[in-house]
């Protein structure tokens, strides 16, 4: 067996198996960070909220993205409580605030 394809093997291989692990754990990651999400929202007042954690482009990334009903000072407050959270890059409201 040549070398070349024992080489591209080994790289195939090696992509695939870090592209499933990379997924197990990127969606673990996301619901625990959506479980925190969802209690600080909650503690806020915040009934009708959710936090996405995918671009426009489908990309699964640490940025909150959130949606529901607050005023603009509670929108500020949870932003703070969530940025502070280990594993949250940044926290991005989707709609108008009241």
């Amino acid at each position: 067996m040549s070398p070349w394809f024992k080489l591209l093997t080994g790289i195939a291989a090696t992509g695939l198996i870090a592209n499933l692990a990379y997924g197990y754990e990127t969606q673990a990651l996301l619901a625990k960070l959506g479980t925190k999400a969802a209690i600080v929202m909650a503690a806020n007042g915040v009934t009708d909220g959710a936090a996405r954690w995918t671009d426009e482009r489908g990309w699964h990334d640490r940025v909150a993205r959130l949606s529901g009903t607050a005023d603009a000072a509670t929108r500020a407050r949870i932003s703070a409580q969530l940025g502070a959270q280990p594993g949250i890059l940044a926290v991005i409201w989707q709609e108008r605030a009241q």
